[in-house]
């Protein structure tokens, strides 16, 4: 075989790994890497998907022996090294993930992956020399703008921890006002609702129903806003042995935006239901398929974006349970506001868009309850917080699925009490209960006076 030929029979099974690491087919993964590494060890790419393949499996040891080594052979690679400090603090190892995540700001003073996840459960003053790397770099024209504005989303939240309230919520003003103006240029800043919507009734629901009943589907649905209280409950379920957290996998926000929807709803279940196969059910068995969880009946989907489109799986899949989570207004605004998002949750950046979101999300939820065949449920942040066994406990029985109290009692016992009250922030994987996060936006109630007012204007305009 020639050299190009080598390369790019290497690159392809490289591709073919990480579409095998993103579908959850995690021991496909890991031999198709073993293949590449057993013939060029220097691609560093399938060495990062073989972690991640690793993670999958819950093999936290391998993960990290396979990271340390690629950080051996990729010595001027912070991927690697940071990798290995997100494996310790999935296995709560603080001091061990503290001290890379401190190596990398020594050879890198403003890697912002690195402040930013070392915030999550050490303290960093407003006098330390990260928050004046963080200042001096606010305005550096040689940062891309997102990264500018990371910089005062960081240093409001080390303000806030220190208890300067006023200040942190100056920076957080700033962070958004740039995040609107720099980086998205004041575009497509509302949540908006799919064109469908008028056309998603239980009309629809009713005229699409299957004639029999289709093959079951192995997922269950949580449904709601980023900083709901989805992680924790993901968490909680995720704790049975009947249930596999499989996280934001986007499977049903992709199928539902990707399928020709000019026909409207009615071309669009057409459309869907013309697809080879059943992809929402074929996707989901093959994770469980290939999952570290054997014993798991049904994937736990937490997508932020399904919501939307979520009146298209009731005539494909009436029998997936799906769960809404609520939370008060204030408190998720906040949350959401001192959180630095990407372009899919451009909402967050002003509090009155904010606002109007969780309104229309809440309608959302309305709505489906009303017109969708599925198992539903709704549930509050707080009761969860207050109450996370009877709350979880009520869920499985409502749906069928078996209750195993140990299990449960031991995923409600990781209170968070390591970790930085950040309520804009979540450690992956961690889903903490903090009680203290309930009620906290009464630190900041004079500057979200907005919030109320917007949030029920808007629900006066959906009725």
């Amino acid at each position: 075989m020639s050299v190009s030929s080598l390369e790019k029979a290497l690159a392809e099974r490289c591709e073919d790994a990480g579409e095998a690491e993103e579908d959850g087919r995690f021991e496909q993964a890991i031999i198709l890497c073993n293949e590449v590494t057993r013939i060029d060890r220097k691609q560093p790419q399938v060495w990062k998907i073989r972690t991640r393949a690793f993670i999958g499996m819950e093999r936290l040891d391998l993960a990290l022996e396979n990271a340390r080594e690629a950080s051996k052979l990729f010595p001027g690679s912070i991927t690697h090294r940071i990798m290995q400090a997100r494996i310790h603090v999935l296995a709560r190892r603080w001091d061990k993930a503290s001290a890379i995540y401190r190596a990398i700001l020594r050879d890198t003073p403003v890697h912002l992956n690195s402040i930013r996840e070392l915030m999550d459960f050490e303290n960093i003053a407003p006098d330390d020399d990260i928050y004046h790397r963080l200042a001096k770099a606010a305005d550096d024209p040689e940062m891309k703008a997102y990264d500018r504005a990371s910089t005062w989303f960081l240093r409001a939240q080390i303000h806030m921890v220190a208890g300067e309230d006023d200040m942190a919520f100056r920076l957080f003003d700033e962070g958004n006002r740039r995040m609107r103006d720099e980086v998205h240029e004041n575009r497509r800043l509302e949540y908006a609702f799919s064109r469908l919507l008028p056309e998603l009734d239980a009309a629809f629901q009713r005229r699409y129903s299957p004639m029999k009943a289709p093959d079951p589907c192995p997922l269950l649905v949580i449904a709601g806003l980023p900083r709901s209280g989805k992680t924790l409950l993901e968490k909680l379920l995720g704790s049975q042995s009947a249930l596999f957290a499989v996280g934001e996998t986007s499977v049903l926000y992709n199928l539902f935006l990707d399928v020709d929807r000019t026909g409207g709803a009615d071309g669009t279940m057409q459309a869907l239901r013309a697809l080879p196969g059943q992809p929402i059910r074929d996707h989901f068995a093959d994770r469980l398929k290939h999952g570290p969880k054997k014993s798991a009946l049904r994937c736990i989907d937490t997508t932020p974006g399904s919501l939307e489109q979520l009146g298209l799986l009731g005539p494909l899949h009436p029998d997936v349970p799906i769960i809404f989570v609520r939370r008060d207004p204030r408190d998720l605004a906040a949350s959401l506001y001192f959180k630095q998002f990407n372009k899919a949750h451009r909402y967050t950046y002003d509090l009155g868009t904010a606002a109007r979101a969780i309104a229309r999300t809440e309608f959302l939820a309305r709505r489906w309850m009303a017109t969708m065949p599925n198992p539903m449920a709704e549930i509050r942040y707080e009761e969860m917080v207050a109450d996370p066994v009877g709350t979880a406990t009520r869920l499985l029985t409502q749906f069928g699925l078996p209750v195993e109290d140990a299990a449960l009692r031991q995923a409600a016992g990781d209170d968070g009490r390591a970790l930085n009250l950040l309520p804009g922030r979540s450690l992956d994987g961690v889903g903490a209960i903090r009680a203290d996060l309930v009620g906290f936006s009464e630190r900041f109630a004079r500057q979200l006076e907005p919030v109320l007012p917007a949030y029920e204007a808007e629900r006066r305009d959906l009725g």
